[in-house]
């Protein structure tokens, strides 16, 4: 026999009795009857339907309404265990996403000081090679400056020569005058 069957048939028996009760007290109205007031064998009677109305609702009724909810409060303990553990976690790989970030950060921080350092070093680097072209021109400049006054100077002293001695002096004469002349500016310090 099923549980359901059983239930019923137990429920019918109760209702039954209560029934069957219910008719001698009001037969018994006329007289000053309680609810105990009666032949010992419907009392008897009463309190075994009872007792079986309480055990099979205890077995049939309350364990399984007891069962059903232990179960469901053992689920919603489960899941506000679960929920606890996700927060935990979540906290937990909000953390570690903070430390990325903050580690990414310090590393495009790093990275971007490095990309200063090396701008302003290649900076340098071509401000000095700049500045070396220019001191190279400067001093070739300054070369040619001296070649082309040396070449002047060995004109004039060919004209002022020519004047003063009042000839044409050779290509000999015009060299050893100038090898002199260089001699002498040399001695007093040349040109600076």
């Amino acid at each position: 026999m099923g549980r359901t069957s059983l239930f019923c048939a137990v429920v019918i028996l109760a209702l039954s009795c209560g029934v069957v009760w219910a008719e001698q007290a009001v037969e018994s109205e006329g007289s000053d009857a309680g609810l105990f007031s009666g032949t010992l064998g419907d009392s008897l009677w009463s309190v075994v339907a009872f007792v079986i109305l309480l055990a099979v609702l205890g077995k049939y009724a309350w364990k399984p309404l007891l069962n059903g909810l232990n179960t469901r409060q053992s689920h919603i303990e489960q899941q506000l265990k679960s929920a606890e553990d996700s927060r935990v976690k979540a906290e937990h790989m909000l953390d570690d996403y903070k430390q990325q970030g903050l580690t990414v950060v310090r590393q495009a921080t790093e990275q971007a000081q490095r990309h200063q350092q090396q701008m302003a070093e290649k900076a340098r680097e071509e401000s000095q090679t700049i500045r070396r072209r220019a001191h190279e021109d400067i001093e070739s400049a300054r070369t040619t400056a001296i070649e082309d006054l040396w070449k002047q100077t060995g004109d004039i002293v060919l004209q002022v020569g020519s004047e003063v001695l009042g000839r044409t002096l050779t290509e000999q004469d015009n060299q050893r005058l100038i090898d002199e002349a260089v001699a002498r500016i040399k001695q007093n310090g040349g040109l600076q």
